[in-house]
């Protein structure tokens, strides 16, 4: 029996059947969950609760409630959202108290609750095509790897659960990175042998553009396998904000070695391409061009009331015409981070950027080193001083009409990122720069940039080089904190940021504390 599913309207239904815990979100009460052993019955059921847990991915409209997005900008070195609410973010001197922590955490262990809840009851289905039952299961798994992927990234060791909440139990105490790590692979491992192709049919049934594919699979494996290699190395050059992968068997150049294999998978499969021109690389972006063939996995966003993102609000200046009414300018690049941690002359940073606007009271026009607007009052017409930040043109949404409902996708993983992990992974395993040329220079080609040459560079050099492509080509998409912490660069590249007192970083400010109301709730968190 064929079923269809409009996918977006999917994710409102998976909004009304999640289940919150009370006080801690790892200590579930299976009375928060009435239902639950009666509610999977068939596919229709097993393809509900999945849209559930990719619903909680951007539940409040953002990514993680979007308080996560402005973290990890706030986290880089890229600039400061927000300045009084993330001022401990850009001084690395986030506490177990800060306010910007407890939704981010709630909502990825409400998601790994979901996930775990489709992964333990779908399988006892009978009435359910096989094929399809095994898709949910690797899109549950994908989805419950992204969330443990996120939450070791961010916190380091956590609570792991795998499997939901049997009557009395209580909270988990917090698990090696090692055993979350296991977990992830072999989660995203099922994805990639169970997971459908982009839009592929099997058996009357449509793998909806937007869920997961084998494809996004491979991609996120790879960047587990990037994120293992790099910290590894790190840390046994003697890097002490990577040390706990030190516990993480196998060597970093098996990981850099499987990271690269994965990529290879990637570019295997049919369905994606990368762009051919600037014209098209800049319309990557565009808020009616979501899910287009460079894009391996979004978090979706729709113009329809309840199911927009925040995404536009929050990277584009307020009331210029560029997203919907209400809060605006979150997010902005500084001049620090432009001038020395970037290359601005870069083609892909120049046409990624706003550069020009206008607000209710001024016209603001980008100034000619790149750092910030030259703004002229428009009332009497007089110059009056720069604003020294820059947004990114990356989220603009002209037509969303308030600060939620922006149809801009959020771009977790997509082609290009791809290309730079294979990248940096064949320089790694061969110790030689020039065997990065082809995939970093494939993306330069395509928008008309000359080549990168590795011709007698050595790889610390080749490394601060391939941070400078990563920062042009994929800016302000999330990755950057997660760069320089992985690549061992933290202190330096805030330090040229911030400078040296709001930029310095010590070791435990690779991670973030695990919220107080988490630590007050479960007795095994010390």
């Amino acid at each position: 029996m064929k079923t269809t599913f409009n996918f977006k309207k999917l994710l409102f239904l998976g909004f009304t059947i999640l289940f919150l815990s009370c006080d801690s979100i790892l200590e579930e009460q299976p009375l928060n969950q009435i239902g639950t052993d009666f509610f999977y019955k068939n596919e229709t059921d097993a393809l509900a609760a999945l849209t559930a847990v990719y619903a909680d991915l951007k539940k409040g409209n953002g990514y993680y409630r979007q308080l996560f997005l402005s973290n990890l900008f706030g986290a880089s070195d890229q600039g400061t959202p927000n300045a009084g609410r993330h001022g401990s973010f850009r001084r690395g001197t986030i506490e177990s108290t800060d306010p910007n922590l407890p939704a981010v955490w709630t909502e990825i262990y409400v998601g790994i609750k979901d996930a775990n809840n489709v992964i333990a009851r779908v399988p006892d289905i009978v009435d359910m095509d096989e094929q399809l039952k095994k898709r949910v299961l690797g899109e549950a798994k994908f989805l419950r790897a992204l969330n443990y992927f996120n939450l070791v990234r961010c916190f380091g060791e956590v609570p792991l659960r795998t499997t939901p909440v049997k009557p009395g139990e209580g909270g988990l105490p917090k698990s090696p990175i090692q055993d979350i790590y296991e977990v992830i692979i072999s989660d995203l491992q099922y994805a990639t042998e169970n997971c459908w192709g982009f839009n592929e049919t099997r058996n009357g049934y449509t793998n909806n553009i937007g869920r997961v594919t084998k494809a996004s699979a491979h991609a996120m494996l790879a960047k587990v396998y990037l994120q293992i290699a790099s910290s590894k190395r790190t840390a046994t050059e003697g890097n002490l904000g990577n040390a706990r992968y030190l516990g993480i068997v196998n060597s970093a150049q098996s990981y850099y070695q499987m990271a690269k294999e994965q990529c290879d998978l990637v570019l295997a499969e049919s369905g994606y391409q990368l762009v051919s021109n600037l014209t098209d690389w800049i319309n990557i972006f565009d808020a009616k061009n979501g899910n287009n063939p460079e894009m391996l996995f979004d978090i979706q966003g729709s113009s329809i009331v309840e199911q927009g993102t925040a995404l536009s609000n929050l990277f584009t200046p307020r009331n210029a015409g560029l997203s919907g009414g209400g809060f605006g300018g979150t997010n902005a690049m500084i001049p620090n981070f432009i001038n020395r941690n970037i290359d601005k002359n870069d083609i892909r940073f120049q046409n990624s950027i706003i550069r020009e606007y206008q607000d209710e009271t001024f016209y603001h026009v980008l100034n000619p080193t790149s750092t910030g607007y030259l703004r002229t009052n428009l009332s009497t017409n007089a110059s009056v001083g720069a604003l020294f930040r820059v947004f990114t043109s990356k989220y603009i949404d002209r037509d969303a009409t308030t600060e939620y409902t922006s149809q801009q996708n959020w771009h977790v993983i997509r082609l290009a990122d791809v290309y730079l992990m294979r990248a940096e992974a064949l320089a790694e395993i061969n110790q030689n720069p020039i065997t990065a040329e082809a995939d970093i220079n494939i993306l330069r080609a395509r928008v008309g940039m000359p080549n990168f040459s590795g011709f007698g560079m050595n790889m610390d050099a080749f490394r601060t080089a391939l941070l400078r492509e990563r920062a042009a080509e994929l800016s302000v998409e999330g990755h950057r904190f997660f760069d320089i912490t992985r690549m061992g660069v933290y202190d330096e590249m805030c330090r040229a940021a911030y400078g040296n007192i709001d930029g310095a970083r010590q070791a435990e400010d690779y991670t973030w504390p695990i919220p107080l109301i988490e630590v007050s709730a479960n007795d095994n968190i010390d």
